[in-house]
């Protein structure tokens, strides 16, 4: 389970939803050898990594509360 983030307006970055489909073991392989060197920080429920992973994310909208609709991660963007 993955929680995503967007850049707003004011060039921050926000979290639209999170992202439990589509990530083959192999891609949580990947994303956890990488992030590791990344972390921020840390909570409960929630490890923080710096925002240079990109990944491309199927969904099928955004809600009228700007979350992701239906979200579905499809690759990692390079």
């Amino acid at each position: 389970m993955w929680l995503a983030g967007v850049p707003n307006e004011s060039s921050k970055i926000r979290p639209p939803g999170i992202i439990e489909l589509g990530a083959t073991p192999t891609h949580k392989k990947a994303f956890y050898g990488v992030s590791k060197s990344l972390i921020t920080g840390e909570d409960r429920e929630y490890v923080y990594v710096e925002p240079r992973i990109r990944a491309r994310v199927k969904m099928r909208n955004w809600t009228k509360a700007g979350l992701l609709r239906s979200p579905v991660f499809t690759e990692f963007r390079v």
